[in-house]
């Protein structure tokens, strides 16, 4: 009996755990950034994280983040950090604040589009 509630369970969290695993896996994240002192600069950023890579990046206004593509990224608990043009970028993963030479951005999740 007690071996059977221990299936039953570790069927349950597979079936809870799977979608989240799936959709984390394969779906991309884009982020909108903007210029924390000025809001007309900023950027759209695409990550691929099951390939580390920032798949695209578009700009808004004049700023440093250009039309940059399958960068590798490095991705630890914290941040994900990469490196294009001897720039280096840090997006803080909890506040979503993105630090380049000394400039932050603000960022946020874009919401899905059908």
């Amino acid at each position: 009996m007690k071996r059977a509630a221990l299936l039953a369970q570790a069927i349950a969290t597979f079936l809870f755990v799977l979608p989240f695993r799936v959709a984390v896996a394969d779906d991309p994240v884009i982020l909108v950034c903007r210029d924390r002192q000025d809001p007309g600069i900023g950027a759209t950023l695409v990550f691929d994280l099951a390939l580390k890579r920032l798949a695209r990046s578009t700009n808004i206004g004049p700023n440093i983040l250009f039309d940059d593509h399958n960068v590798p990224v490095k991705v630890t608990p914290g941040t994900i950090e990469w490196e294009v043009a001897h720039n280096d970028y840090v997006l803080d993963r909890a506040t979503l604040e993105l630090t380049v030479i000394g400039r932050v951005y603000v960022c946020q999740i874009a919401p899905r589009q059908l």
